[in-house]
């Protein structure tokens, strides 16, 4: 249902998110019945379950990093950049932990991309969640392209130091 990103483990299974909230596992050509895990997310527009990135050494840690869309206390839209784990027993998700989260979001220009760069450093991109002036204020995650470790970090050579701004203007 409203398929989003495809990302390929090792042992290749096909992870999917559906912007609905859920993770679907496609293996050796067969959708797999139940969800790998189900996330509370507001599918509305362009936002809900959005962008997926299985870690370069998922075989060794089992680790999915995931960017969505949900619904804060007074009902606005919120985005969150998550790390999940394959529990090893039951090949479920579980979430392990949030990594950035409070990204204003909207039903257009939400953006969502998740992707590790050759550098090893997780990019997400961010959109300007229907406020173009967002994406050229450096105080403002919204329509940027943000990098982070894989833990969650801002690394050392990001060009704002302390920030997870990679790229503005977008």
């Amino acid at each position: 249902d409203t398929p989003w990103a495809i990302d390929f483990a090792p042992d290749g299974r096909m992870f999917v998110t559906e912007r609905p909230g859920r993770i679907r596992i496609i293996n050796a050509g067969r959708l797999q019945a139940e969800p790998w895990l189900a996330l509370d997310v507001a599918e509305n527009g362009e936002a809900g379950l959005l962008g997926l990135a299985l870690d370069p050494q998922f075989a060794d840690n089992r680790y999915v990093y995931v960017a969505y869309t949900y619904r804060g206390s007074g009902g606005q839209l919120i985005n969150r950049l998550a790390r999940l784990r394959e529990d090893r027993a039951t090949s479920r998700g579980v979430l392990d932990r949030v990594l950035l989260d409070g990204i204003p979001g909207a039903s257009n220009h939400d953006g969502g991309r998740v992707r590790f760069g050759p550098d090893g450093k997780l990019y997400w991109t961010m959109g300007d969640a229907q406020v173009s002036q967002r994406a050229q204020d450096l105080n403002s995650l919204n329509g940027k392209i943000l990098r982070l470790n894989p833990d969650g970090t801002i690394p050392a050579d990001n060009p704002f130091p302390g920030s997870p701004v990679y790229s503005y203007g977008h």
